[in-house]
């Protein structure tokens, strides 16, 4: 009841709609408006493709054998989703993703790649963030000592316009310097250069991932009622449950898409955790017996049906046959790409790779049985 009833008052105060329109009042009415660059980015993504095309030839005819992206928090966890998930087409470099500043860390991943044959991309918005502008420091350094004075084209810069790194870029004479959206934050960036330029880099089709997104981003649409809307019936879901005391979101998900916990665990926690409220998320935790578990759960299932997993499915049941609340998601993956849609649910719009279809479980083990994904 407590659904439907948040349903019905999200229907009649036409927020869907005004969510789309970026209206500023659907939160507190101040800047909102501002930050909304996510809701239009995929066509003005895909009537700029030509670049990406153009860089992904050129870095498969350099024969680069890897690439190296610095960054920090939604820099950088998009792209790493991209890259665990998806991995790189034949011929292209393989993508790692290096986000920390801890000096092992950094040497073990110089350790494991060629820096003569590595591209390295620098993505920051605000080309200020301290822990990205050390680490190109620090590479620079190596790939000069590596290849000389043409280490400049084994950087590219992801950065917005004006910012000092793409000043630093420019000077430095960067290979690339790709030009992000200040409407976009960080975290809701991976449907722009942010994400796509890696994804670009590893031969993977930017095209095919950003009509994927498309077709989420319509069924997430202001003509859908909130019940048939994946973004909307899951926000919805949520925030019923949060405020009822299940505000511990805890992510599942198959190995073969296991990193998408990390991604929307961030966009959670920052999106939500606005005024001493929010949404606690909790990803990558091994599951336990379902005694362990108190009333402020609700599990989150993102199920890639082409890799079953009977372990995990049975796990997952015994929750749902001890009354705790989930939503399952089934990833059909019929393309390569089609693993990454998900993300359009949760920052509307993303590919429909992870969605195929979204349930609330009731806390009563009868019904919980007889809604369990095939």
């Amino acid at each position: 009841m407590e659904l439907a009833a948040a349903q019905a008052a999200w229907l009649a105060r036409n927020n869907t709609r005004r969510l789309w329109s970026k209206d500023a009042t659907l939160w507190t009415g101040r800047d909102e408006a501002s930050w909304l660059g996510w809701l239009d980015v995929i066509d003005s993504e895909l009537r700029a493709l030509e670049p990406l095309q153009d860089f992904a030839q050129d870095l498969r005819a350099q024969k680069f054998t890897d690439v190296l992206l610095l960054g920090m928090g939604g820099s950088s966890l998009g792209p790493e989703v991209l890259a665990k998930s998806l991995g790189s087409a034949p011929s292209y470099p393989a993508l790692h993703v290096l986000d920390s500043t801890d000096p092992e860390q950094v040497r073990r991943f110089e350790a494991s790649v060629d820096i003569a044959r590595t591209l390295v991309i620098v993505a920051s918005k605000s080309g200020t963030t301290l822990e990205p502008n050390v680490l190109m420091d620090y590479f620079f350094a190596r790939a000069s000592a590596a290849v000389g004075s043409v280490a400049a084209f084994h950087f590219v810069a992801i950065t917005d316009p004006g910012s000092l790194l793409q000043k630093t870029a420019e000077a430095k004479g960067f290979r690339r310097i790709f030009l992000g959206i200040p409407g976009i934050g960080g975290r809701y960036s991976v449907l722009s250069k942010f994400g796509l330029v890696p994804l670009a880099a590893t031969g993977q089709d930017a095209g095919a991932f950003l009509r994927d997104a498309r077709a989420m981003a319509q069924a997430c649409g202001s003509a859908s009622n909130p019940a048939d809307n994946p973004g909307v019936a899951l926000g919805i879901v949520m925030g019923v449950l949060a405020n009822a005391g299940r505000d511990k979101l805890t992510l599942i998900a198959s190995r073969s898409i296991a990193p998408f916990g990390a991604w929307v665990e961030q966009l959670v926690a920052e999106s939500t955790g606005k005024n001493g409220r929010g949404i606690i998320p909790i990803a990558d935790e091994p599951l336990g017996d379902p005694s362990v578990y108190g009333a402020d759960r609700l599990f989150v299932y993102v199920r890639d049906t082409s890799h079953l997993e009977p372990a995990q499915d049975k796990v997952v049941h015994a929750l749902e046959d001890a009354g705790h609340r989930s939503s399952a998601s089934r990833s059909p993956r019929r393309t390569g790409l089609r693993r990454n849609s998900s993300a359009s649910r949760w920052q509307p719009p993303l590919p429909e790779r992870f969605w195929a279809s979204i349930r609330s479980i009731s806390p009563t083990s009868r019904r919980a049985r007889s809604q369990r994904a095939p």
